[in-house]
């Protein structure tokens, strides 16, 4: 393989590749990965795409994987889609797939708030329309969202805001990537955690941030980070309570493993032999490692090799790309690639 490290995470380990191992050692990589491997869970931005742009090849290793009746999974913790929307995005940039198959962070997120709150009913969600639409999903209604973006805040209306979320129901607040991000939204939230004190707090993950070509574009970790001062600074009686009932919110998307065991259970994979795609370590693959999968790291997002140390967080296998998969397989020259 181009790398198989012999040891468990957080153990001594041998020197990351370099990336001319890396690019010799693909297939062999390959070859194994197709033999020891029956799923192949993707992570997506950084992956399979940058923003809007698909990464060469990408379109051509998932169909060879189906081919030879691999299944395949999309798992990203971008909640503003939800598995339609996902779905929709891939398919436009030729990937072939089903919407049972794209499990953005929200779809995760909704479940596991209905299976904690039973008896929740509605929510107030800073984050894109996926979140609100997998809600809806599990019976859950939502404000907020798209619908407050591009609304203005003044003093003159807070006493009617704090009248308004007073005497309405909220059962909690929900956290996802919101590139409308207001200060009306925080206030609206902080709003929820005085006037509602069990109110619980998710957020679908806090990622720092995602590579769109030579540069990072801030994620949810950093909005997280506002909202979550201002539960701290407006709800002191939260203080000292743990998640998801204090100051900082229950994290659900990756590295949390009953992410993807979850997927597992619901579609009966084995996960011994199903394998992580991503290319954060921190996220991607330290919960495949945490769920016992397999661990496939790629270059083509937010880290590199020298993080591989930097993090102590070994792959199984590294490649350059998810393209690999097909420019390397059996039989291909290398050339051709």
């Amino acid at each position: 393989s181009s790398f198989a490290p012999p040891t468990a995470m957080g153990c001594s380990v041998l020197a990351p590749p370099t990336a001319d191992e890396v690019v010799t050692g693909e297939g062999a990589a390959v070859a194994r990965l197709l033999c020891e491997c029956d799923a192949f869970v993707f992570d997506c931005d950084g992956t399979l795409y940058q923003a809007g742009t698909l990464l060469p090849h990408v379109a051509e290793a998932i169909r060879h994987l189906r081919q030879l009746r691999k299944r395949v999974f999309f798992v990203t913790n971008t909640s503003s889609r939800s598995r339609e929307q996902l779905c929709a995005k891939l398919r436009g940039m030729q990937v072939p797939c089903e919407s049972q198959e794209c499990v953005p962070s929200c779809v995760f997120t909704a479940n596991c708030i209905r299976h904690a709150h039973p008896e929740a009913t509605r929510v107030y969600v800073i984050g894109g329309q996926g979140v609100i639409d997998e809600l809806a999903k599990v019976g859950i209604a939502a404000s907020g969202g798209p619908a407050d973006d591009g609304v203005s805040f003044s003093e003159d209306e807070f006493v009617g805001l704090a009248q308004e979320i007073q005497s309405e129901r909220y059962d909690g607040v929900v956290v996802g990537w919101d590139t409308g991000l207001t200060y009306r939204k925080i206030a609206k939230a902080a709003m929820v955690f005085q006037c509602h004190p069990g109110a619980f707090f998710y957020a679908t993950n806090d990622d720092a941030a995602d590579r769109v070509g030579a540069h990072l574009l801030p994620g949810n970790g950093p909005l997280l980070k506002a909202v979550e001062a201002a539960c701290a600074a407006c709800a002191p009686l939260r203080i000292g309570r743990k998640p998801p009932h204090g100051v900082e919110a229950a994290v659900l998307g990756k590295p949390n493993p009953d992410f993807v065991r979850w997927i597992a259970e619901g579609d009966k994979l084995d996960i011994a032999r199903a394998v992580m795609v991503g290319d954060r370590l921190d996220t991607d693959i330290l919960m495949g490692r945490r769920a016992g999968m397999k661990t496939l790291f790629v270059l083509t997002g937010v880290d590199g090799l020298s993080q591989i140390a930097e993090k102590d967080i070994q792959p199984d296998f590294t490649l350059t790309s998810v393209g690999s998969l097909w420019t390397r397989r059996a039989g291909e020259a290398s050339s051709k690639m």
